[in-house]
């Protein structure tokens, strides 16, 4: 079983507006400051707004990665030549989403080949590994979006801790992530409440699309050559449980699915 630390994950979780409701504000520039025509074109128009909010959440991530010296470079070439041809599109509403949409696409593929890269740094006897799937990496980004939402902002670690393992027994990695260890600043519920954390698991027999629970301290344990996760989830998910006692949901693969089996932990 690979964990990928958050700091492997910065910043994917970055905080993304909703695409959807009131006109969102641009995120890789202050709109109170916009003065050139494509900034005010940007800021002015809804769709425009909610894909410079995408691309400036990719960009903050792909920043922070690192990278050798010469990839560095071409990595501030990149932005800039994506800066000049958008104010080279001006006003032109059609220009400004045709090369957003292209500059979108790029950074996932960068993000996601940049997270490989440091997995097989971590572990240089592992296989190397694959890129993080994209409904995975979509579900870290929407933990920053959740808070961004609820008015709050994202501080220290922005990607979840991060855990992968076989549940599913199909020969490919499984993936759980765990917001425990996200803090957003003005929404201190955003993840976490009285009953736990949420804690998504992202199976690949289910083409990752990810399944929430709610919990805390997820851990996944080998029961032979089965691959089992641990979940402690609110005392009064167990049946005959007393103040004091710890409830644990335990997560095994029955052929067809993950089924969960409580038991009672007394203090």
């Amino acid at each position: 079983m690979r964990r990928i630390s958050a700091a492997t994950l910065v910043a994917l979780g970055l905080a993304l507006p909703s695409l959807v409701g009131t006109p969102a504000p641009a995120a890789s520039f202050d709109c109170g400051r916009a003065r050139t025509p494509d900034e005010r074109a940007v800021c002015a128009t809804p769709a425009l707004s909610a894909l410079d909010s995408e691309m400036g959440a990719l960009w903050y991530a792909y920043s922070r990665f690192p990278l050798l010296m010469g990839a560095s470079g071409a990595r501030r070439d990149d932005a800039q030549a994506f800066l000049t041809a958008r104010g080279a599109c001006g006003t032109d509403a059609a220009c400004l989403a045709r090369l957003y949409e292209a500059r979108i696409a790029t950074l996932k593929e960068q993000v996601a080949s940049a997270i490989g890269n440091l997995a097989r740094q971590a572990d240089a006897d592992a296989p190397p590994a694959p890129p993080a799937p994209q409904p995975v990496i979509d579900r870290i980004a929407a933990f920053g979006r959740q808070c961004r939402e609820l008015g709050g902002t994202l501080k220290g670690n922005a990607a979840p801790e991060t855990m992968t393992g076989d549940l599913d027994r199909d020969g490919r990695p499984d993936y759980v992530l765990n917001s425990a260890n996200l803090r957003c600043e003005g929404a201190a519920t955003a993840f976490c409440a009285n009953d736990g954390c949420t804690v998504a698991i992202a199976l690949s027999s289910a083409g990752y699309a990810p399944l929430d629970l709610r919990g805390a301290n997820p851990t996944l344990a080998q029961e032979g050559d089965a691959t089992t996760l641990a979940l402690w989830v609110d005392r009064f998910t167990c049946d005959g449980a007393k103040p004091g006692d710890a409830c644990w949901s335990t997560w095994r693969w029955d052929g067809s699915a993950l089924k969960a089996s409580l038991a009672v932990h007394p203090q």
